[in-house]
């Protein structure tokens, strides 16, 4: 399971043994965002006034950040054969949520 950034930005190296991948997306939001999902509570709403975040990242997948991880890992990690699965892995978790 990817859960940190640098599994997604070594996703080459370990699509090397892995059959597959599974996104911790709760996790990998957590350490790309530097922010606690425990404690948003109590900054979130501020941050959402003053426009630092749109949407609660924690209920939607951050499309600039945690989003851009994903498709990067899809890319490093694509071996031939395997591109369909991968993409469409990738495009459930990247797509926007209307």
């Amino acid at each position: 399971m990817i859960e940190v950034p640098r599994g997604a930005l070594t996703a080459d190296e370990i699509a090397q043994t892995a059959e597959f991948f599974s996104f911790g997306t709760n996790d990998l939001t957590q350490t790309a965002l530097g922010m606690s999902r425990d404690d948003s509570g109590t900054f979130l709403p501020a941050y959402a006034e003053l426009e630092i975040v749109k949407k609660n990242p924690f209920a939607t997948i951050d499309q600039t950040g945690v989003a851009s991880l994903s498709r990067s890992l899809w890319r490093r990690a694509t071996r031939p054969g395997r591109a369909s699965s991968w993409a469409s892995a990738v495009n459930t978790v990247a797509t926007p949520s209307p």
